[in-house]
Parts: C-alpha cells; structure tokens; sequence
C-alpha cells in the first residue's frame, strides 16, 4: 500500500481519504445514498457531482485575499472530479438510487399541506365547541323547605323515599349559613348507592 508524506509529517492513505470524504459529507449534510455533493465511484473512488463556480469578488463581506492567491485558484468548468481511493461499505454505490429533480417542489407541497393541515387541526375544535351547545338540564321540583326549592334532574330516578333525609340536610345547612351563605336551591340527585348527593 502506498503512503504519502508530507512536510508536516501527516501521512495520507486510503483511509485518510476516506476519513476526509467523511468529514466533507457530514460537513454539507450530504446523504451517501442520494448524494447531492459527492458520490462514490465503486473501485475507483470519488466523484465530485456537484455544479462548481466561481463567486464574484466582494459578493461576501469577507476579508479581500490578495491577488496573487486568486490567480492560483484554477476555474473548475467540469462536473466531475475523481479522487481515487477505496470506498467504506458505508458508502459503496448504489446503481438504483437516483435523486428527484423537483425536490424543493416536493419540499414546498409538503410545507403547504402541513400547514393547512395545521390549520383544519387548530378549527376543527373550535367549530365543534361553536357549533354544538351542550343541553342544558330540566328540573322537576321535588319539596320547599323554608323557602329553599329543592329539584332534582327529571333523568334521575325518584328521591321521594329520601324526602325526609332531605329536609333534615336542608334545614340543617339553612340554620348554620345564613345570609349571603344561605342556600337559595338545592339539587338532589342520586348518589352513591342508598344515598343522595346534594348540590
């Protein structure tokens, strides 16, 4: 296996190509089953698939680079660059993986209909409570107890039997609030087995 050196004292191998290639996908969020940037070439390498341009001098707020670098930089006008060295697993081409042309289209369909998703999702409750009002409930009266009305919702079986146990509660909670605390109605209803809840 043949190794460069260089003059810092780095030694470049298939392994270090590949730890770079690595490094540059991960550094453009670049997928190795549908490359947008670099693509692995089976038994040979790396292509580079990528359109490549040259920007316009002072497009970027950047530092201005003297002139004698930028006429070192070459103009690259093909769509592809070979790097040799021998692929991961991770990475080994796959000859039916093709990348969509209208991927922003797709992108953009799929953000309209989110948010119109959305939408319906945040409505649709709200029309339920809006459309629907809840049934308010009837009363029959059952018994008076100084002056206190006491009812009971008409669905409700019959309290007749508990209508003394009712009028001792009433009278009772009738003597110890008084004033603004005393009851003006009570609703009775069927409780827990053998005994009535007052409301």
């Amino acid at each position: 296996q043949e190794t460069a050196m260089t003059d810092q004292g780095f030694e470049v191998d298939d392994s270090s190509l590949t730890q770079a290639i690595s490094t540059l996908r991960k550094m453009l969020k670049d997928s190795t089953k549908s490359p947008e940037f670099v693509k692995t070439v089976p038994k040979r390498g790396y292509q580079m698939i990528a359109s490549i341009s040259r920007s316009l001098p002072n497009s970027h707020k950047e530092p201005v680079v003297e002139q004698q670098e930028s006429a070192e930089v070459e103009e690259f006008k093909a769509d592809s660059i070979i790097v040799t060295g021998s692929p991961t697993p991770s990475e080994e081409f796959i000859p039916n993986a093709t990348i969509p042309p209208n991927v922003k289209a797709d992108k953009q369909k799929l953000t309209i209909r989110s948010k119109l998703m959305l939408v319906v999702a945040i409505l649709l409750p709200i029309l339920a409570l809006l459309l629907t009002s809840p049934s308010h409930s009837k009363f029959r009266q059952l018994a008076v107890y100084n002056n206190i009305v006491v009812n009971t919702p008409i669905n409700h079986p019959d309290l007749t039997n508990w209508l003394p146990s009712i009028e001792k509660c009433v009278k009772k909670y009738n003597n110890s609030h008084t004033g603004e605390l005393a009851p003006k109605e009570v609703i009775a209803t069927g409780g827990q087995p053998n005994w009535p809840s007052f409301y």
